[in-house]
């Protein structure tokens, strides 16, 4: 099995998340997981007249998704948050990719993966609609077997390794946070500058300046929703912002909110459920 590519971060306000929704993660095993990073199971159970929206930092991957109402879809990285309002009760199951992880598998650029979503048919055929089927007529556990078998049998015929260099980029990105550019990138693993970008616009869809900055954004997030007074201006720093004001328009432009405001939701929200549980 190989190293993480991509973190458990990226949900908003996990605390309150956490009161609407059961998310499950189950790793990849075996030879898939050169491609799969995980599975991933989201249920809710909503009392009657209620709603809540699950917002999400997307990860720089690909999921491949199965609902009941829509079947097997493929959504590529999102470069905007994603929102999922939810009633009533309901599951989702999926599986996150490694970042460039789909374009190697699929042998197909990752040029328009950017925001995409296409029905999984178009990728796969008419026979993942059956695993659709399987997938939602059971449970986590069923649906993993399910799924890691039909991924299995198409997986491809020898390792890419212009994708396991991507991989070994990717995995120092996540781990290092003192990677702040690509320069650094390109000085550590011996390649010119343009060389990282091709790398990562043929598997990705998306250059390593901004896979570098989505992973920061998933620190940040998460930092701020664990301890509501953390230094601003030192998390900026640490993180690879210039300055605290640049961090604020980054982190307002993506999120909605400037950091202060957000620290003070998740604060809010961890009053409350401490409050409910006394």
């Amino acid at each position: 099995m190989n190293g993480p590519t991509a973190s458990d971060k990226g949900m908003l306000r996990p605390q309150e998340a956490a009161e609407y929704v059961d998310l499950r993660r189950y790793p990849a095993q075996g030879p898939l997981s050169t491609y799969v990073e995980r599975y991933w199971s989201v249920r809710w159970d909503l009392p009657e007249g209620a709603a809540y929206e699950s917002v999400v930092i997307p990860h720089p991957c690909v999921n491949l998704s199965f609902t009941p109402v829509l079947g097997a879809e493929v959504h590529g990285p999102g470069t905007a948050l994603s929102r999922h309002p939810l009633t009533g009760a309901g599951r989702v199951f999926g599986v996150k990719f490694r970042p460039g992880g789909f374009a190697a598998f699929v042998g197909q650029g990752a040029a328009a993966f950017a925001d995409w979503t296409a029905a999984a048919a178009t990728v796969f055929g008419p026979a993942v609609d059956a695993l659709s089927a399987t997938v939602m007529g059971g449970g986590d556990r069923a649906a993993v077997g399910a799924v890691a078998g039909f991924l299995s049998e198409r997986l491809p015929p020898r390792p890419d390794p212009r994708y396991e260099r991507l991989l070994g980029i990717v995995s120092a990105i996540l781990e290092d946070r003192s990677i702040t550019g690509v320069g650094q990138v390109a000085e550590r693993f011996a390649m010119s500058t343009k060389s990282v970008q091709r790398l990562f616009q043929a598997y990705v869809g998306l250059g390593p300046k901004w896979l570098i900055r989505r992973y920061r954004m998933h620190d940040a997030a998460a930092r701020l929703a664990a301890d509501p007074k953390t230094n601003l201006a030192a998390l900026a720093f640490e993180l690879g912002w210039s300055d605290q004001a640049h961090f604020t328009h980054d982190f307002k432009d993506l999120i909605g909110s400037p950091p202060a405001e957000y620290a003070a939701q998740c604060a809010s929200a961890g009053r409350n459920l401490a409050a409910a549980l006394r």
